[in-house]
């Protein structure tokens, strides 16, 4: 199973994306980003959304995809339908795409040139990105749902910036995974994301009280189980955070 989330997350980085290869449905299906149903049934009826770096290009880390997948294989988990921004919408008024400066925080008053919702109000292939993601992110909200932040070793894309300042407009859970992998590549799934669930879970139990940022350690603690006491449990930094790389960089010859 690892090997085969390993593979689908290396072929969606490298299909074709000048004819939009990598963001096809039907080859989104095959790799596993998309339900093959059209309406598949989840046994939670709460939503989950996820923060993520673009993972879908040549360039980039094949992490936030590998993370998806990771997801759907969980035993908990696998029962939220989550959206994932990176099947999606790809269009911004925002000339710089990700300036956390723009002031659109995908609102109705959202100036995107193209048109951003259908008939029913709903996003559609045009529509901004913020404001498709801040559309799931209330769907989160009213469902008591949460957003998984997936913070990579090298810290959050300025997109991820943005959608956590959205997700505290909104008032919606984040829960921030947080790594120690330095290979991007490195899978997430496992052992790893039981944390994950394991925290997700806990809030459940517990009445979904606790609405602050929630730190979810998910790397192996490489030479030193200090990493993973680098961030508190809950926190209101936002998207301030200190990357993992430099809080290494911060503490190198302090670790025993």
């Amino acid at each position: 199973m690892l090997a085969a989330v390993q593979q689908n997350g290396v072929a969606l980085k490298y299909a074709d994306a000048e004819i939009g290869l990598n963001q096809d449905p039907d080859f989104l299906k095959e790799a596993g980003l998309w339900e093959k149903q059209e309406n598949p049934v989840h046994f939670r009826q709460e939503e989950a959304i996820q923060s993520v770096k673009f993972s879908l290009a040549k360039t980039s880390s094949t992490y936030a995809t590998e993370f998806a997948l990771a997801l759907k294989q969980d035993p908990f988990l696998k029962h939220f339908k989550t959206y994932n921004p990176n099947t999606w919408c790809k269009e911004s008024r925002d000339p710089n795409f990700t300036d956390i400066n723009h002031p659109c925080r995908g609102t109705t008053t959202c100036q995107n040139h193209l048109p951003n919702t259908t008939a029913g109000g709903k996003p559609c292939n045009t529509s901004c990105w913020r404001l498709a993601f801040r559309f799931h992110q209330q769907v989160s909200k009213e469902t008591n749902g949460f957003m998984i932040q997936v913070d990579e070793f090298e810290g959050l894309g300025d997109g991820q910036k943005i959608e956590t300042l959205m997700a505290e407009e909104v008032g919606l859970k984040i829960f921030c995974t947080f790594t120690g992998y330095e290979n991007q590549d490195k899978h997430p799934g496992g052992k790893a994301l039981e944390k994950l669930a394991q925290a997700i879970e806990e809030w459940y139990k517990t009445g979904c009280s606790d609405m602050r940022m929630e730190d979810a350690w998910i790397g192996t603690a490489l030479h030193n189980a200090a990493y993973s006491k680098a961030r508190p449990k809950y926190s209101n930094q936002g998207d301030s955070y200190e990357s993992m790389a430099d809080w290494r960089r911060r503490t190198v010859g302090t670790l025993a």
